[in-house]
């Protein structure tokens, strides 16, 4: 299966600059989404999880990688959360997070905790 591509970090941020009412308004969905119920930010980012390794947003799955490392999930929760989605999108989808986890993992410092 062909990788999905992803926005680079460069794209996004000339889009920012180009449109910025946008991106703001973008922002304020998002925040208004986060409050809308009763869920955790640890456990809004292991679903965002979910949603990217179904997505294969490597960019996107780094992102919230680190989001849910800084809301308090532990490296198993995260573990599971990309586990989890096994049954619904396939080994070949989780075995890709899975690198793009380990690669993170040795890239940075967010699991040493």
């Amino acid at each position: 299966m062909p990788k999905r591509k992803t926005a680079k970090p460069e794209t996004l941020r000339k889009f920012k600059a180009a449109f910025p009412d946008v991106w703001k308004q973008y922002e304020s969905l998002r925040a208004a989404c986060d409050r809308s119920g009763p869920l955790s930010p640890k456990t809004r980012e292991l679903i965002k999880i979910g949603i990217e390794v179904s997505r294969k947003r490597h960019g996107g799955l780094v992102a919230h990688i680190k989001k849910a490392r800084a809301a308090g999930a532990s490296a198993t929760e995260i573990n599971q959360a990309i586990l989890l989605t096994a049954t619904l999108v396939g080994i070949p989808e989780v075995l890709d997070a899975f690198s793009v986890l380990w690669r993170q993992k040795s890239a940075s410092r967010i699991f040493d905790r």
